[in-house]
């Protein structure tokens, strides 16, 4: 006979960032020529995509999301139509030519990529027009061992120190990555209280390595989840991911409390997910949520993908 199981609640999950054009496409496709894709894209063919992303992370139990979209305005259409929090990230790319009123309002986060796309007088601007009008920003760092080394010769100093150097740990910013950074540099986010973000599954899909969870979770670094560029939106399986990862790395599974990550994948709002209240907790992060939720004209975004696969 079947145990019944009890409604565990947990808040809803938040997803610190979700790329649009990943989440949507890479359900259908393999994605090599973004530019390529991005340049034969209409306004209301990624503005679709942006609601498809942000509908998946609703029926996925997200209640918080960072949408990285292409254009300004896609990301709060489609976080405002489905009624979730969040930001609307922009490539710091962008920065030049966005209106004021954008870069004041409460919703846009910009998104340094990588410290080697921009020379040393735009990160300055950056970092001053951030603290005048406090500006959120994301920031790419030590993802891979190839963009540290060149770091470390261009600012002959650590990836996280140079972002001390040009201000910005004492802005309003968030770290992504961090696969590949060193004792040192764990120290100094903890210093300034920053926020690390990490998307085991889509760093993994692109041989970015695992990230060693413990050495974060010893040094009481802040961290939450990301499902990056991944199409299937599943925030628990990113935080038991990470925890396996960590193990695998350490040749120990008592290390992680399965109490944190889930703290650490939280924002706010309730969920109820069917569990036994005699299982250990890390098994809840082996559940998937999956919330009723009107469906999404797929048909749609198959039009757009059939449109891609012409051009291509």
């Amino acid at each position: 006979m079947q145990r019944e199981t009890n409604k565990i609640k947990i808040k809803r999950l938040y997803n610190y960032y979700c790329d649009a054009i990943y989440c949507t496409l890479g359900q259908f496709l393999k994605i090599d020529d973004i530019d390529n894709i991005l340049k034969n894209l209409s306004e209301e063919e990624n503005q679709t995509l942006a609601d498809y992303a942000i509908f998946k992370n609703k029926k996925a139990g997200v209640g918080r999301v960072n949408i990285k979209v292409t254009k300004y305005g896609q990301g709060l259409k489609a976080l405002e139509k489905y009624g979730l929090e969040g930001r609307e990230i922009l490539s710091a790319k962008d920065f030049p030519s966005l209106p004021t009123s954008a870069l004041i309002g409460e919703r846009l986060m910009l998104e340094v990529e990588s410290l080697l796309d921009y020379n040393p007088s735009f990160l300055n601007d950056l970092s001053d027009f951030s603290a005048r009008c406090d500006l959120p920003l994301i920031f790419h760092i030590g993802r891979d061992l190839e963009e540290v080394g060149k770091l470390v010769n261009m600012y002959k100093c650590s990836p996280v120190e140079v972002l001390e150097s040009f201000g910005f740990l004492d802005r309003k910013c968030l770290l992504y990555g961090l696969n590949f950074i060193d004792k040192e540099d764990q120290k100094l986010i903890c210093d300034y209280d920053k926020t690390c973000i990490f998307s085991p599954r889509s760093d993994g899909e692109e041989g970015k390595g695992g990230i060693n969870l413990y050495n974060f979770i010893y040094n009481k670094i802040k961290f939450g989840f990301s499902s990056g560029r991944c199409y299937n939106i599943d925030m628990l399986a990113e935080g038991k991911l990470a925890i396996i990862n960590t193990n695998n790395l350490m040749y120990d599974n008592s290390l992680i409390d399965s109490q944190k990550v889930l703290e650490s994948l939280e924002d706010s709002g309730q969920l109820e997910i069917d569990f036994d209240d005699e299982e250990p907790l890390e098994n809840l992060l082996d559940k998937r949520v999956e919330l009723e939720e009107d469906e999404f004209n797929i048909d749609k975004v198959k039009e757009i993908v059939k449109k891609i696969k012409e051009r291509i």
